[in-house]
């Protein structure tokens, strides 16, 4: 008996040690939060003068503008294949529509590749570092009988439960919204004669949506030929998304730091074949089936905490509400949870992890035939933390079946490095301070982009990269790109081009960096 009650003793001294353990944790997190209360993590704005300025009689005729655009079906089916009467037609219609950027003394165009197109505008400033807007004028097929209006009839309808006209279209976000936006602003301060400090470019490819190699790809040879090093590459991007993050009511602006990798392989096996009245007791199909259950049972790890997610929404915490405050702001200890909870909604999973799709299963050729081979297609998009290496290895370890062979695929891409990002970073402060100038309720906070985009390309020319798009929907319009009914708002798209107009006037403003420092050389534009 007093053995007994010495082990409870022991064991209620233990539980009041963890419990005051938990108490201390939980109060040291509570005040973290609170000390959030009156921080404002975002940039300030950049006043770049009397020019930051788009008279509503430039604007109101850009709707009209943009829907001729959506009208022109710069459709790419796949490497090499899209439309190329559709791409001349562009080019001549950007030509008709941007008079003054065409014919501008301080912008030159360039044709690469017959379809993509490069600008070049020279500042005022040689000895500063240019940098480049980009973006795509291809888009991915449609399927046409699925959309409420007709894709390519430039239709501007206004919603009746709102109020606000929209621009119907494919391409209306992805990404014709970028191109047009860039361009109308490029055109505005054409018309009023104005020359940067420093020089930029912009580069349209036009086979993004199919890997951008003929026009990306050779954009990026033509500057790499010129010497040309860059401050930072703005490209597509998420949209500033409104009621996306739990405790967050505010809009959400997720500048992409990095992009997934890509990686596919071919899970392949042999197995005795033969009449399906005698079947085999372990065939090419079961493996190749246990093989499938295996990895979707045993999913890549969880990455969160090493990449921008969790630094997402360490952005985020000022502006939560409680109880996210003080998860948000104590990811040392609530990361775990916010894991786990991150990793159960398909959206946020793509985001903490290597994802693992299997798209193809190719088996047999007649009902009464037991296949001898039977194969499955397994796409992974990698996380910045993991190597194709690491992914691989993990498929291995689960399937853990030496019969199941893994081929790797052509054409496969590690993730991108991960930008600087933060209130350190030049760069950073310039896009996160033109998201602010247009949004001013808008939280800028980095993250994965889980898609790809033609920065792929343009690596080696800054470490600075960013995606981003600069027009407001919600979470529930996100199916909208590369899906049916693609529009865009009237007010969406003004404040593209006034994003894009103020973030060019606002480079020259916040200390452009020198192309050369002291014992080195810089490129030339």
């Amino acid at each position: 008996m007093v053995e007994v009650k010495r082990l409870a003793k022991g064991l209620c001294a233990m539980l009041g040690v963890v419990v005051g353990i938990v108490v201390v944790l939980l109060v040291v997190a509570l005040v973290r939060a609170l000390t959030l209360e009156d921080l404002d993590y975002q940039e300030g704005a950049i006043d770049p003068g009397e020019r930051d300025h788009l008279p509503e009689s430039y604007l109101k005729g850009l709707p009209q503008l943009m829907a001729r655009a959506l009208a022109i079906p710069t459709v790419a089916w796949g490497p090499g294949e899209y439309d190329a009467e559709a791409m001349k037609k562009f080019h001549v219609f950007l030509r008709e529509s941007f008079p003054h950027v065409f014919n501008s003394s301080v912008i030159e165009v360039e044709v690469v590749n017959e379809y993509s197109l490069l600008l070049s505008i020279k500042g005022l400033h040689d000895d500063l570092v240019p940098y480049m807007l980009t973006g795509h004028i291809d888009v991915v097929p449609v399927a046409k009988d699925k959309w409420t209006h007709d894709p390519w009839g430039g239709h501007i309808l206004k919603d009746s439960a709102t109020g606000e006209s929209y621009i119907w279209g494919r391409g209306a976000l992805d990404n014709k919204a970028g191109v047009m936006g860039i361009m109308m602003a490029l055109e505005y301060l054409a018309k009023t004669d104005f020359q940067p400090e420093r020089s930029f470019y912009v580069a349209f490819g036009h086979d993004e949506e199919v890997r951008g190699l003929e026009g990306a790809g050779h954009i990026a040879k033509v500057l790499e030929s010129r010497g040309v090093q860059l401050d930072f590459i703005l490209d597509e991007g998420m949209p500033v998304l409104k009621g996306v993050v739990n405790g967050v009511e505010e809009p959400v602006a997720l500048i992409g730091v990095s992009e997934k990798g890509w990686v596919t392989v071919e899970l392949e096996v042999e197995g005795p074949g033969g009449h399906s009245s005698i079947p085999p007791a372990n065939s090419a199909v079961t493996r190749l089936a246990k093989a499938i259950v295996a990895l979707e049972d045993n999913p890549q790890p969880s990455m969160f905490g090493q990449g921008p997610e969790a630094d997402m929404l360490a952005y985020l915490a000022p502006k939560a509400s409680w109880p996210f405050k003080m998860i948000y702001s104590n990811l040392w200890l609530f990361g775990p949870l916010v894991s786990r909870i991150m990793t159960a909604k398909r959206e946020t999973n793509a985001v903490t992890r290597t994802t693992t799709s299997v798209t193809i299963v190719r088996a047999g050729v007649k009902d009464n035939v037991v296949p001898a081979t039977a194969t499955a297609v397994v796409n992974h998009r990698v996380h910045p933390a993991q190597s194709i290496r690491d992914v691989i290895q993990h498929d291995r370890k689960m399937i853990a079946d030496p019969s199941v062979k893994i081929n790797l695929l052509p054409r496969s891409m590690e993730a991108h490095p991960v930008s600087p990002y933060g209130p350190e970073v030049s760069p950073w402060r310039l896009l996160s301070a033109a998201v602010r100038h247009h949004y001013p309720n808008a939280i800028t906070a980095p993250s994965v982009l889980v898609a790809n985009t033609d920065t792929r390309h343009y690596l080696q020319l800054t470490p600075h990269v960013y995606r981003f798009l600069p027009a407001m929907i919600t979470g529930k319009d996100v199916t909208m790109i590369h899906g049916h009914d693609e529009k865009i708002s009237v007010t969406s798209l003004f404040a593209c081009v006034g994003f894009y107009h103020h973030l060019i006037l606002a480079a020259d403003v916040q200390s452009p960096p020198l192309k050369t420092q002291p014992g080195h050389r810089g490129g030339e534009l």
